[in-house]
């Protein structure tokens, strides 16, 4: 029996692709083709009813693969969306959102999984995955090169963000996202101070699937630095940039609860 699916219900950029949940194959997925990229239908995320809190990747990787075969189960998209998204990663994220009192100082209890939680808007820059010749390899650059993805950013994902009265907080993973949150402009502002213009406060952290040494660095307090490193002397190349995060969200930390012992 056929079930019959109409992307662009979940897609701005799928316009009447249609195919059937049950029996699609990839290709049936691709929504935008230009210059070795190809924007594939998986809208991952959740639907939390009050986020303080929204936490973003650049694009979905793998976790389209997970999107796809759920929906070949007849779960439904939304569902489907929401178990897929940072699939695998949960106790990364959780402890990079642990790490320094960030989600205490946001009092949002540490959840067990992200896209469950009615505190936290899970989500990422370019909605759908973009891969680039075939590959999930991507970096800002390829973001802004896609007209596609760009225009993701630009509407989709500001759109979603703006839709959320109740988020204070924006954390983008990876070095990636934050550079393509600098790059892409929206009226003549860039993304990053187009969000801070709406009174969001936003943060960079590690990526939660590389890098693992800059996630270590990040979650120390600095009066360890030294013993980390005395034990671990081929990690200092990671310490500059993840000593940039750190610094910022021990900050952000201390504006919250107003403390400066951290």
């Amino acid at each position: 029996m056929q079930r019959m699916l109409l992307l662009g219900e979940y897609c701005c950029q799928a316009g009447g692709i249609v195919i059937d949940e049950r029996k699609f194959k990839d290709d049936d997925l691709v929504i935008a083709r230009e210059a070795g990229r190809t924007l594939v239908f998986s809208p991952l995320g959740n639907k939390p009813r009050f986020p303080k809190l929204a936490i973003v990747g650049i694009t979905p990787g793998a976790q389209s693969e997970k999107f796809a075969k759920l929906l070949k189960e007849g779960v439904g998209v939304e569902l489907a969306a929401r178990r897929s998204a940072f699939h695998g990663a949960h106790k990364p994220i959780r402890e990079l959102l642990e790490a320094h009192g960030f989600l205490d100082a946001l009092g949002i209890p540490s959840p067990a999984d992200v896209n469950e939680s009615d505190a936290i808007f899970t989500t990422s820059l370019v909605k759908c995955c973009l891969k680039v010749d075939g590959s999930y390899k991507w970096a800002a650059p390829e973001i802004a090169a896609s007209k596609a993805a760009s225009y993701c950013v630009l509407n989709r994902f500001v759109r979603d963000i703006e839709s959320y009265p109740s988020i204070t907080h924006v954390v983008i993973f990876g070095e990636a996202g934050w550079d393509a949150i600098h790059v892409l402009k929206k009226d003549g502002m860039s993304i990053k101070s187009h969000l801070e213009s709406r009174r969001l406060h936003l943060l960079n952290m590690p990526h939660f699937a590389q890098n693992f040494q800059q996630r270590a660095i990040y979650a120390l307090h600095p009066s360890q630095d030294d013993g980390h490193f005395r034990s671990k002397p081929e990690r200092r190349r990671y310490f500059s940039k993840a000593a940039s995060m750190r610094a910022r969200t021990i900050a952000e930390v201390k504006r919250i609860t107003g403390l400066s012992d951290l």
